[in-house]
């Protein structure tokens, strides 16, 4: 009877499959009826010439019964936190079985999206227009891949690849992340739906003097997938904070090394996809947490306007910023340099989703690579001296942190820890190693590998939001 009762249940419960869909979106502005300029590298943009290649936002709808869960990657430097709210509430991502994971693939080569590199520091470089535009076409093209899901099958793999010729630490202690993880999303013949693809590294390749529109290595590494299996490919970014930057061959052309590193990552999660096998438990579950982090950055703090229509501001009870009050903060600390408890808030997002053999860890920013793998101990240093002699202030590696370290909490076939996801607010540096000038501007900068401090929300962001991943990890689903 107790089996036949069994059976009965089975019977009468909905059976649910997983399906999937996936495409992607032309987001390159149209120059010149676009003012862009292009983020990345000091403080003011640079007003592109020209697009060299076209950015896309790559997306994957993954649909398990009444649960639905997007994942967007995009060509860009940053997506805020009210972008992505923005996004959701457009494409209809706002119910507690719907769950939209943005993540920005961080080129240096695409149009400000924060506000931090107009014609002049502090002037914002965002343009409003071609954004709204961004957010309408990309939502208008998730609620279409709705409704073309089909039965779909996930298989995951997991391996290394070794940094040298690809990816460099510029800061000190050396710790370089040699992993590369991948999901592969096929209908039940065989046919590619997706590919997604998670390695860590800056998309730099091209410098600062480029003034022309590039997707940089992630354009290439999803145009190989793509070329060769014939679906799409999304790109998600790791922990780059450090800092990883592309190891690039003396004299050569900076177009044809962006295309070698795209090529190369891409074959390598090819050829390791190429023996994986179905995951025997195809769930998708997701989970976030919302925290607040403080504004701490002294020149965040001088230019805090081009920060409000990314994020909400709060002070330290959580009581709403009005906009009179965030200019008065300003002028304070001008005037002054804001104590503490003066000190604005913002609010971001940590996320973990589970996709078959996958969980995806989003971090709204440039986490160190030591925060997640720990190498303290120089086994990650793939050639590179851990601490260079020349460092005139080297970090006392005495005081970094012990493990577990994040990654190792992951627990899952194919970790993916995502950088820039649901947000961008910069390096997370460890606290050990956060030395900065108390001063306006921040400058000089202290001796030693000091740069990211400099474009950190401060150091307490690094503790708060590790803790918000390790709790979202330890939750059983």
């Amino acid at each position: 009877m107790a089996v036949l009762a069994r059976l009965l249940l089975l019977l009468c419960s909905p059976s649910w499959g997983l399906s999937a869909a996936a495409g992607k979106v032309d987001i390159t502005p149209d120059l010149p009826r676009h003012t862009v300029y292009l983020a990345g590298f000091g403080a003011r943009g640079r007003k592109p010439e020209g697009v060299h290649d076209r950015l896309f936002a790559r997306l994957l709808v993954l649909k398990d019964g009444p649960r639905t869960v997007a994942l967007v990657s995009l060509d860009l430097l940053g997506f805020s936190r009210n972008d992505v709210e923005d996004l959701r509430s457009l494409a209809g991502f706002a119910g507690p079985d719907r769950y939209l994971f943005a993540a920005a693939t961080h080129v240096h080569s695409g149009p400000d999206t924060l506000g931090l590199w107009g014609p002049l520091p502090g002037v914002s470089g965002v343009d409003a227009a071609w954004l709204a535009e961004l957010k309408m076409d990309v939502a208008a093209a998730l609620r279409k891949l709705e409704g073309q899901a089909q039965e779909a099958r996930l298989t995951g793999w997991r391996g290394t690849l070794d940094p040298k010729g690809l990816c460099r630490d510029l800061r000190d202690p050396a710790v370089l992340d040699p992993g590369l993880a991948a999901l592969s999303v096929k209908a039940p013949g065989g046919k590619a739906i997706a590919t997604v693809v998670n390695w860590s590294c800056h998309p730099e390749t091209l410098g600062r003097s480029n003034l022309l529109i590039t997707a940089d290595f992630p354009g290439s590494l999803c145009a190989k997938v793509e070329d060769d299996t014939g679906g799409a490919c999304l790109f998600l970014n790791g922990a780059i904070g450090g800092l990883l930057s592309p190891d690039l061959a003396a004299g050569q052309d900076p177009w044809r090394e962006s295309a070698r590193i795209g090529a190369t990552v891409a074959g390598a999660a090819l050829q390791g996809l190429a023996l994986s096998r179905p995951f025997p438990e195809p769930k998708l579950e997701f989970r976030n947490l919302l925290v607040r982090v403080p504004v701490e950055n002294s020149r965040y703090l001088l230019f805090l306007p081009a920060l409000r229509p990314g994020h909400r501001l709060y002070d330290k009870a959580g009581a709403p910023l009005p906009r009179w009050k965030v200019y008065g903060l300003v002028y304070q600390h001008a005037l002054r340099l804001l104590q503490p408890p003066e000190k604005p808030w913002v609010e971001t997002e940590v996320s973990v989703v589970d996709a078959g053999p996958a969980r995806l860890v989003g971090l709204p920013g440039e986490a160190f690579p030591e925060l997640v793998l720990g190498g303290y101990d120089g086994s990650l240093r793939f050639g590179q001296p851990l601490l260079k002699p020349e460092n005139p202030d080297p970090p006392d590696l005495a005081h970094a942190p012990t493990g577990p370290y994040l990654k190792e909490l992951v627990r899952r076939p194919v970790p993916m820890v995502v950088g820039m996801a649901n947000d961008e607010l910069g390096y997370l540096v460890p606290e050990y190693d956060f030395k900065v000038r108390e001063n306006l501007t921040m400058t000089p900068r202290l001796p030693g590998d000091h740069y990211e401090e400099t474009n950190s929300v401060g150091p307490a962001a690094t503790r708060i939001i590790l803790d918000a991943a390790q709790y979202l990890l330890s939750r059983k689903k």
